[in-house]
């Protein structure tokens, strides 16, 4: 029998989708997974049927995991599930490998799709310009998150391990490029866009 993983920190919505895809694909075995631990060991450590992937669990750049899960099983299809707001995340997801990006507002009905294109080889994308080149770069999506969460300038130095001037320089970019007068204006556009987790 073929095995499948579903990775989570929320306990209520990792059993909801495990037992969504157990129904839905009676013939693999679906586990369910925290991702505390070893989250990258235990992708690259079996061969999944597929892997459906919160991108912002605690500690892990969700990147990072797709990029060295694709190296070290590169056959696996990885649908990416997360709370993040598709058009910041979506491109990044899909050129690090992803088969599939879908944010948690979609219906189940889309995730059981994009695991079903998942496992016949094709890419499932996402709706819309999603390709697109984004707007932020992954660093910035960092920064402007944790400024969301109500880090300070030196708090998210430490968080990155970065100088406290280049976190400043980010702050600097992201007003920039988005059209933001102060700090107020990236809270507000981080929550209106769905980049806090």
């Amino acid at each position: 029998m073929k095995h499948a993983l579903v990775v989570d920190d929320h306990p209520i919505v990792r059993e909801g989708v495990r037992e969504l895809l157990q129904s839905a694909f009676p013939s693999i075995a679906v586990k369910a997974s925290s991702g505390h631990q070893g989250v990258l060991e235990e992708v690259c450590g079996h061969p999944w049927a597929f892997v459906v992937l919160d991108i912002g669990l605690p500690g892990h750049n969700g990147i990072d995991i797709i990029k060295h899960a694709q190296a070290c099983s590169p056959t696996i299809p990885i649908v990416v599930f997360s709370v993040f707001a598709e058009d910041q995340y979506a491109a990044r997801a899909l050129r690090a490998g992803a088969s599939a990006y879908l944010s948690k507002d979609r219906s189940p009905l889309d995730l059981v799709n994009a695991v079903k294109m998942a496992l016949e080889g094709k890419s499932a994308g996402m709706p819309g310009d999603a390709m697109a080149q984004p707007v932020l770069s992954d660093r910035e999506i960092q920064v402007l998150n944790l400024f969301a969460k109500g880090m300070s300038r030196k708090d998210i130095a430490q968080a990155l391990k970065i100088d406290g001037k280049t976190v400043s320089t980010y702050k600097a970019r992201l007003q920039h490029k988005l059209g933001l007068r102060n700090l107020v204006d990236l809270f507000r556009y981080a929550e209106e866009h769905g980049l806090v987790d």
